[in-house]
């Protein structure tokens, strides 16, 4: 961890020393993402080679179960955004998060919480961007290494005619502002140069532009622990496997014969014996061998034991388990209590991860709304967050007027929860008061005054 910014100095190695474990594991973990194989593995598959005296190491069923636990993981959390409860104008709030793609930026960051262990967002002007943990270097005090003093942002830029990055850029955020800086940089050496250009520039904010999530941690590191780590052995032990299974089947699918010698005819071309299978092979008593295919069993019940033994390993590590499974269930419909109670383990999972970056959410929406005009107190802000499971709201109304005996909610509930804003509830409200009132005309009764008269 780095506790001061000496590692900017002219000379000095970018990234920093102390950083580059953690910035190798991202880029691996950046290639498994994107279905890239990694260095690691290569070396594992050709030594399993050579201990098996296999030829072939390359195996080309690639099972990206790396990439569908992050999906899976950002879907839990918010594959629905999560509903923002304030005394504030909420439609004005939800129009300036539409507005900067604050959806799209959440679950690109959850997604960097499950691969990387870490995402970064940050607001720039009156929008938000997520940058990638690689370029993210916070600066922690001597005294506590888990408080972070400043963020820095820094990364190559400037490719000269050979590609080769000529500067480094870095940003130096505290609270309220920030400093820019350009150095030289030489991408070969991975060398720092010279300070060229220094900016400072303030943003105004209650806290840091620069606002990391996180995964797991543990006391001895500031930064999140990935998803990936823990199932790799697993995954590329599977794709070693199947490709052992695939040799197997693949030598004995070509089709072979037996039968007796004198089914052979001579090629005095070629000089060899082969089989006409357009003949007629007699065969006069039973003793005389028949001309058929061989069957061959590889007897591979132990591989497929083995493949299925380390795929629970696999369900139970990721803590994915039937998520995995969903989309093979043909077709059946299940309710709601019985999905959510076969999806336990992943929505712990992403209620953890909600309970650990619930405040710097809130945090970020309280600042996005405050460069845009709309105050909040964060205080006072509530986030509700979903599973990411359908609701069967048939059953979930059921469930809750059975409880309480009676209605749940107003029809004004009811209309929010069907996605109007409060203009259009309102509206919709007064249109089913004027359709009720011509359905039901005033009723004009019968009297009689003080004369008898009607």
């Amino acid at each position: 961890m780095l506790t001061n910014l000496d590692w900017l100095n002219s000379g000095a190695v970018y990234p920093p020393e102390p950083e580059s474990k953690r910035i190798k594991n991202y880029i691996k973990n950046e290639k498994l993402f994107l279905t890239e194989r990694p260095d690691e593995w290569k070396e594992l598959f050709d030594r399993l080679a050579r201990k098996t005296k296999k030829t072939i190491a390359d195996p080309d069923t690639i099972l990206n179960y790396q990439q569908l636990l992050s999906k899976k993981t950002a879907d839990f959390v918010c594959g629905e955004p999560p509903e923002i409860e304030t005394e504030a104008d909420t439609d004005g709030l939800d129009a300036v998060l539409s507005s900067a793609g604050w959806h799209t930026r959440l679950y690109e960051a959850f997604i960097d919480v499950s691969r990387y262990g870490n995402a970064v967002l940050k607001i720039i002007g009156k929008r938000i961007t997520a940058v990638s943990p690689m370029y993210w270097f916070p600066i922690v005090d001597p005294a506590d290494l888990k408080t972070v003093t400043q963020h820095v942002i820094a990364y190559p830029i400037t490719p000269d005619a050979k590609g080769q990055m000529t500067e480094l850029y870095a940003e130096i955020h505290s609270i309220g502002g920030f400093e820019a800086r350009t150095y030289g940089y030489d991408s070969v050496q991975k060398k720092i140069g010279e300070l060229r250009k220094s900016t400072k520039s303030v943003t105004g904010l209650i806290d840091y532009a620069v606002q990391p999530l996180t995964n797991v941690t543990h006391s001895s590191s500031i930064y999140g622990i990935d998803d990936y780590s823990v199932i790799n052995s697993i995954v590329a032990k599977l794709m070693w496997r199947l490709l052992c299974i695939d040799t197997v089947l693949d030598k004995h699918s070509e089709p072979s014969m037996a039968g007796p010698s004198s089914s052979l005819s001579y090629d005095e071309r070629f000089k060899t014996y082969y089989l006409d299978l357009g003949n007629y092979f007699r065969r006069d008593t039973t003793d005389d061998p028949e001309v058929k295919y061989i069957t061959w069993d590889g007897n591979l019940d132990a591989a497929y034991k083995e493949v299925e033994y380390l795929t629970n390993q696999l369900y139970i590590l990721s803590e994915m388990g039937q998520a995995f499974l969903e989309g093979g269930g043909g077709g059946t419909a299940d309710s709601g209590t019985a999905l959510k109670l076969r999806m336990v383990s992943p929505r712990i999972k992403a209620a953890r991860l909600v309970s650990m970056n619930n405040n710097t959410v809130k945090r970020l929406i309280v600042m996005l709304a405050g460069l845009n005009g709309i105050m909040l107190d964060e205080a006072a802000v509530t986030l509700h967050w979903s599973d990411g499971l359908p609701d069967d709201f048939t059953e979930t109304v059921t469930n809750l007027s059975t409880a309480v005996g009676g209605p749940i909610m107003s029809k004004y509930a009811a209309l929010k929860r069907m996605g109007l804003s409060d203009d259009e509830a309102e509206a919709e409200l007064e249109q089913m008061r004027t359709e009720a009132a011509a359905a039901a005309p005033m009723n004009i009764d019968m009297f009689e005054n003080n004369n008898g008269e009607q």
